[in-house]
């Protein structure tokens, strides 16, 4: 079994740092957490991609840079409270980036996990780094481990699933439910469906192909203590709202927590990732699929990411076309090895003859070991100061072509995250949207007096 991770610090509202990392998380505390995975205190779930408002005059540039801003005053205004279990779309414009719901609490290592679920939405200008809350209704109401994805032909982002509960423990409620954002009047409408869809579950995974909404696997299991992970494969008609479940051949593994992306030109869609019912601890899949929608077959590509075959949960995947051909792009989740919460950007070439993964950023590497169950020095990694913070669980929308995406929140070792992030696959390189202290391990805040990793 690997060994344990960094705990969380507690984090306050203002989204200030408040200390160093807590108490020691044993196996019983992470199966208590409903989803952490090899020693960390982890929640889940990512997916979908996305698209923004102009706000303050801004324009979008030509290729895939972060689109520009002609307010020079910099960012300002309310921000959305720091998540995890959360999910958002990068909208048609290729600039407007929305963030719904998921999970604000910060669990206490070693202790029972609290869950804060929330039912907000967000737009975030990607260009000038600015938030704006819709608070009009209907709303798909308080729920986490939901997903998401662009329908870029409809002008609209898609939700589907999730779960949430009242109090501090019992049974989750699962959803089966769609909705749509439409991006021109900033509304949500609850989608009327026919035929046998989906059941409720958390942490499926979704994208729009062509004029479907494809649905894979997820959890259907309404308790905190098990996952109960499934194969299955739904498409629903986006003019009619008819489900139709797939029998593609040769389907992979049961699994949750992966995550899915659709081939911009051809009718597919690739899943990468996840775990099974044993995904509280590892080991997690590091498999890349292909679902091609017209012979309905499963493809395994036999490509595992980084060469180093390290499995992953909670991640976020965007495809592209090129000149040579489709690119698959990943980007960090929490893995099975000795990182736990990754932040590496890895790109595979679907058109060389054997297709690999390859680091486009390496992200962090490990540094100084820890020192006791709970106890991490500020080096516990090398940081890659150029990259986001390690993270999992977070929203992840990628551009209508594939070409750039964003990632937003999420699950780190120091609490959860409130930044957003935009990266630019073209060159390569990640550029800060709105940048914050919260959830950020010490030496990311520019400390120079950190005496652990969190503080």
């Amino acid at each position: 079994m690997p060994s344990a991770h960094p705990a969380r610090c507690a984090v306050d509202p203002s989204g200030l740092l408040l200390g160093a990392a807590l108490a020691a998380a044993l196996l019983s505390s992470l199966v208590a957490c409903g989803g952490g995975g090899n020693g960390h205190l982890g929640t889940g779930g990512a997916g979908g991609a996305g698209h923004a408002t102009g706000g303050a005059g801004g324009v979008s540039p030509g290729g895939s840079a972060k689109p520009t801003c002609a307010d020079t005053g910099g960012p300002s205004g309310p921000t959305p409270v720091a998540r995890a279990d959360t999910a958002g779309v990068l909208g048609p414009d290729g600039r407007t980036f929305l963030l719904y719901g998921g999970d604000t609490a910060v669990p206490v290592c070693g202790g029972i996990p609290s869950h804060a679920h929330v039912g907000d939405t967000w737009l975030l200008d990607a260009g000038c780094g600015t938030w704006k809350e819709i608070t009009a209704s209907p709303s798909p109401g308080t729920r986490a481990r939901h997903s998401m994805a662009l329908d870029a032909a409809h002008g609209r982002a898609l939700l589907f699933g999730g779960r949430t509960r009242t109090g501090g423990s019992g049974p989750y409620t699962l959803f089966a439910d769609v909705w749509a954002f439409d991006f021109k009047s900033s509304a949500w409408s609850q989608l009327a469906t026919t035929g046998a869809g989906p059941s409720g579950r958390s942490n499926a995974a979704i994208a729009v192909s062509g004029d479907k909404l494809i649905v894979f696997g997820g959890n259907t299991s309404t308790s905190g203590l098990s996952f109960n992970p499934q194969s299955d494969a739904y498409a629903m008609d986006l003019a009619s709202g008819a489900w139709t479940k797939l029998a593609p051949s040769g389907p992979p593994t049961a699994r949750l927590f992966h995550a899915m992306a659709a081939d911009p030109v051809a009718h597919r869609v690739y899943v990468h990732a996840g775990g099974d019912a044993n995904a509280f601890q590892g080991p997690f899949f590091a498999d890349l699929w292909a679902l091609d929608l017209d012979a309905m077959s499963w493809t395994d590509l036999h490509a595992k990411n980084g060469g180093d075959g390290t499995g992953r949960i909670k991640l976020g995947l965007a495809a592209t076309v090129g000149k040579s051909g489709t690119a698959v792009y990943a980007f960090g989740g929490h893995d099975d090895g000795a990182l736990g919460n990754r932040n590496d950007v890895l790109s595979i070439d679907l058109s060389a003859a054997s297709p690999a993964w390859a680091a486009v950023q390496q992200g962090d590497v490990p540094g100084q070991p820890a020192t006791g169950p709970c106890t991490f020095p500020p080096d516990f990694t090398t940081e890659d100061m150029k990259s986001p913070e390690r993270r999992s669980a977070f929203a992840f929308g990628a551009r209508a072509d594939g070409a750039a995406f964003v990632v937003v929140g999420g699950d780190s070792d120091c609490g959860v995250l409130g930044d957003a992030w935009w990266f630019d696959a073209a060159v390569g390189a990640w550029t800060p949207i709105r940048q914050t202290l919260v959830g950020l391990t010490c030496l990311r805040t520019g400390s120079s007096t950190c005496s652990g990793l969190c503080g």
